[in-house]
């Protein structure tokens, strides 16, 4: 890259920042990101709660044997 490339670089750059309003989006940093970081943990962890209420609450098995209430003999 020569100057003529680098000065016209530089001349496209400050003609946006230029342009720039303060309404613009800005770049993410990483505080912007914790809402999402938490919204995931509590699903990851209320999925956990729900799969463990539900083997807890298994009722197909007696919990003495392997095999499930309905195929076992009377």
């Amino acid at each position: 890259m020569d100057s003529t490339d680098r000065e016209r670089i530089d001349q496209i750059n400050r003609e946006a920042e230029r342009e720039k309003t303060p309404d613009d989006p800005k770049a993410i940093e990483p505080r912007d990101t914790k809402p999402l970081v938490v919204m995931v943990a509590v699903a990851l962890a209320a999925t956990a709660l729900v799969l463990g209420i539900m083997w807890m609450n298994n009722s197909r098995y007696d919990g003495t044997s392997p095999r499930p209430v309905a195929e076992q003999r009377q």
